[in-house]
């Protein structure tokens, strides 16, 4: 992913790597000083759930690749997941891929 293109919103980094796929693929990468596993684990889940409803939604700001979503600090908490994510995938398609 290091030749990827990258947006970041405060704590939240969005990683897109283009690849011939049928289906986007989605990881994530939350080192552990953002909390403990349970936390780690909702913010997974909550990602997780705002990019599958942007799929279903929303297809045209989903490209066929794969997806980074790093988080940073824990301060994302403060965050809503779904304008953030949808701020970085509107930000990463409009200027840097368009």
């Amino acid at each position: 992913m290091k030749r990827g293109t990258r947006i970041k919103k405060g704590p939240f980094e969005l990683v897109y790597l283009y690849e011939n796929t049928e289906i986007p693929c989605l990881a994530f990468a939350i080192p552990k000083s953002v909390g403990i596993a349970t936390q780690r684990n909702r913010i997974r889940r909550q990602y997780r759930e705002v990019f599958r409803k942007v799929v279903s939604s929303e297809p045209e700001l989903i490209r066929e690749g794969n997806y980074l979503i790093k988080i940073h600090s824990k301060s994302s908490e403060v965050f809503n997941p779904e304008i953030v994510l949808k701020e970085a995938l509107h930000e990463l398609f409009e200027e840097h891929i368009a």
